[in-house]
């Protein structure tokens, strides 16, 4: 219920980012670019980074960039990645301290990339990403051929996601350490 919840939040402001400016939407044909919200209605919306926090001492980015996004396959993305993790996370964790552990890595995750001086960031992989460090220390702790497999999936997960960080620009990959670590 809870993820349903934080599902139907991140499709609604990512629906709204676009009705916000819809002449400023990109409808590329590049998949990376196709339903890509303006700039200024992100910003307006609560993107995160040294321009929303230094300039206009915007610290609540922090939180809401969680829950924008760049563009229809990075909504997607995210949403997949959440949907798997959190039923994993909230079996072993709770409801209560998986929705603690998305919201605090998606925090850690922007402040890190504050911290480096990243300009301006959202999306949800920040947090998806502190259910990922949740996910690891759970396998690495519980041991016995469940938690390694676990483990191992989740590593191989970590890996991929910054190989491809690397590979694509634009990629916020400290925001995606920073919820790992949380």
């Amino acid at each position: 219920m809870a993820v349903q919840a934080i599902l139907y939040t991140n499709i609604a402001i990512f629906a709204l980012s676009l009705f916000l400016n819809p002449k400023g939407m990109t409808l590329s044909m590049n998949p990376f670019m196709f339903l890509t919200p303006d700039l200024r209605s992100l910003l307006l919306m609560g993107a995160t980074g040294t321009i929303p926090i230094d300039r206009f001492g915007r610290w609540w980015t922090l939180l809401s960039a969680n829950y924008l996004h760049a563009g229809l396959l990075h909504i997607v993305f995210n949403m997949m990645a959440l949907n798997q993790l959190w039923q994993l996370v909230a079996r072993e964790f709770g409801v209560a301290r998986t929705f603690t552990i998305y919201m605090a890595g998606g925090v850690a995750g922007f402040y890190l990339s504050y911290l480096v001086r990243v300009p301006v960031t959202i999306g949800a992989s920040a947090a998806v990403c502190g259910l990922m460090g949740a996910a690891l220390y759970y396998g690495k702790s519980r041991g016995g051929i469940y938690g390694q497999i676990i483990y191992r999936q989740i590593s191989g997960w970590v890996i991929g996601l910054f190989i491809f960080g690397f590979v694509v620009s634009g990629i916020n990959n400290w925001g995606h350490a920073g919820g790992i670590l949380a």
